[in-house]
């Protein structure tokens, strides 16, 4: 090969590696490799500029995204109710997820004796076959059913105040399996209880399942729960009244 040629292809070589070893990052392809995209945090409604208001995700999520299996589970005895907040539950009669161990289905807002509890479930005595069984429940469908309490008996009229806000089945945001609906800011709803963090209010669900005698979706109104951070209690027509000017304003 001749010498000059050699050498020029030598030079080339030479040229395009300190150019790749000399690359400057870039720093949109880092941030989108190193993006944690999870986000331990659950969107309960929006402010008034739209922006998303979150609480952070404690315990709870559902089994197809947390498998709460234990083999062999450590019990401790504690005699306390619990409510399932979830659309429906598993009763199990082992703590291990399995198309063979489930023998009962108790719907949304179903109170359950607890006997005792592990890491992630419910021990629990529930009728199968005309008998009473010792099973388990998952407790990501399921929690404390002491939050119903301490609730003071109201009824008046709340607004929304933000662009969107979540209707729970239970008064946490702990978990996204309690949300049934969301409200848009300005819509009214009737409040018939309230506690320090959360109203109970009456909330229009259309059955996804049962239909009525004509056919049509079954419509149930249910007592849900929102935040009272994102809701005011509507003006009376007594209050407005006495708000307003009682003298027209000089011209």
């Amino acid at each position: 090969m001749n010498k000059k040629l050699l050498a020029l292809l030598l030079t080339g070589l030479l040229v395009v590696g300190f150019a790749a070893c000399n690359k400057t990052p870039d720093p949109t392809e880092e941030t989108s490799k190193n993006a944690d995209t999870t986000g331990d945090y659950i969107v309960i409604g929006t402010d008034e500029q739209g922006n998303e208001v979150t609480e952070p995700v404690t315990s709870d999520s559902s089994e197809t995204e947390f498998d709460p299996t234990e083999t062999n589970p450590t019990f401790v005895n504690v005699s306390k109710k619990v409510v399932i907040f979830a659309s429906v539950a598993t009763v199990r009669t082992s703590t291990v997820l399995a198309d063979n161990n489930a023998v009962g289905w108790p719907k949304e807002g179903r109170i359950l004796d607890v006997t005792g509890e592990s890491e992630n479930w419910y021990r629990i005595e529930y009728p199968v076959g005309g008998e009473t069984q010792t099973c388990y429940i998952a407790k990501t469908v399921a929690a404390d059913a002491s939050a119903l309490d301490g609730f003071t008996t109201v009824e008046e009229e709340v607004e929304v105040i933000v662009e969107a806000l979540n209707v729970r089945s239970y008064p946490s945001a702990a978990s996204d399996l309690s949300i049934r609906g969301s409200l848009k800011k300005g819509t009214k709803a009737t409040r018939v209880a309230v506690s320090e963090d959360w109203s109970r209010i009456l909330f229009e669900v259309v059955s996804e399942t049962e239909t009525d005698a004509e056919g049509n979706a079954l419509v149930e109104i249910k007592e849900y729960y929102v935040h009272n951070t994102y809701v005011k209690v509507c003006e009376t027509a007594t209050e407005a009244a006495t708000e307003a000017p009682t003298e027209a304003p000089e011209a």
